[in-house]
């Protein structure tokens, strides 16, 4: 989902066997095993965590605006029908390293039904989603080093995480993620049409679901820039090339500019141009044929993209050159 896609919510009883929380046992037995359910927190909150495979370093994938932790694990297929597929990214990461991910508050997920984490005020902050990961990691045992994967709203929350934990984040992979330059390349004007759009989209969503996930941009953008510099580590960048401006105009509040779609189009992919030039060595794939959910249009390609920085940070554990 995320700030430039919606999904329908659907309102189904979730999973029993998702409703436990984890037992308590060595961090070690906790980290090598498979899992998927609810982790204590504490504070009467419970976060939904599932991870699999084995090996290091540990990637967490972190989903977009809305979408819970099985968005990793569903594809679109050629009819556009969303499917769970051993070849999405979740399973497939699982077969080179170890690979978590986690439903933030608020999310729906692609199974149907809404998630098992507690509920929390809304809007949320990316500084407070980075601080529920880090509980959930620490909780569950899932040590680093980590490769944090971010798909649309999920970018600003492993951006600060990065920066913040510097010691313990070896790799990034952006995916589509938002970016705050995304309001400097607006003007102002163009700019609160933008939250606008994103103030009509919640409105529809909380229609359905009160506690649904929400997030105002303008907080997001000031917390990215005031987080520390990011580190010096691998970093993919990938950007969606696909955009259906009639889509977005059926988004659009009532007296929109005309022609602000592809206004707003341009700006995205000039802020996704500078968000990839913060890293100093980061590789930007443009050409990736999908729209924002790269991560379910085209799931091969951000595979590879964290199988590729998963490599260049073992390389660097073992102190030979990494493959090219």
């Amino acid at each position: 989902m995320g700030l430039l896609a919606v999904s329908a919510l659907v309102l189904t009883a979730c999973s029993s066997s998702e409703a436990g929380s984890i037992p308590g046992g060595s961090a070690s037995a906790r980290t090598e095993a498979s899992f998927a359910r609810l982790i204590d927190i504490g504070h009467g909150r419970k976060i939904y965590l599932e991870c699999r495979g084995s090996g290091s370093p540990t990637v967490v994938l972190v989903p977009g605006l809305v979408a819970a932790a099985d968005t990793w694990s569903y594809v679109k297929d050629s009819a556009g029908a969303m499917k769970p597929s051993g070849s999405a990214v979740y399973p497939r990461v699982g077969e080179f390293t170890r690979v978590c991910s986690y439903d933030r508050p608020g999310t729906a997920r692609e199974s149907g039904g809404v998630t098992t984490s507690t509920s929390v005020p809304q809007p949320t902050t990316p500084r407070g989603d980075v601080a529920d990961l880090r509980a959930v990691l620490d909780t569950a045992g899932v040590g680093g080093p980590y490769v944090l994967a971010g798909w649309s709203a999920g970018g600003p929350v492993v951006r600060i995480f990065a920066a913040e934990h510097p010691h313990e984040v070896s790799g990034l992979v952006l995916v589509d993620a938002e970016s705050e330059f995304l309001q400097s390349e607006l003007t102002p004007a163009q700019f609160d049409t933008f939250l606008a759009l994103i103030r009509n989209d919640d409105s529809k969503r909380v229609a359905q679901w009160k506690d649904v996930e929400r997030q105002n941009p303008e907080k997001v953008f000031d917390q990215v820039r005031a987080a520390p510099a990011a580190p010096r580590i691998p970093v993919v960048v990938l950007s969606g090339d696909t955009f259906d401006p009639a889509a977005f105009r059926a988004r659009l509040p009532a007296g929109a500019p005309a022609g602000f779609a592809q206004v707003f189009w341009r700006a995205q992919l000039a802020s996704q141009e500078r968000l990839a030039e913060q890293y100093p060595d980061a590789e930007h794939i443009t050409k990736t044929r999908s729209d924002h959910n790269i991560h379910n249009n085209r799931p091969q390609l951000v595979v590879d993209a964290i199988h590729d920085v998963v490599e260049k940070v073992r390389g660097q554990q073992s102190g030979k050159p990494s493959p090219q």
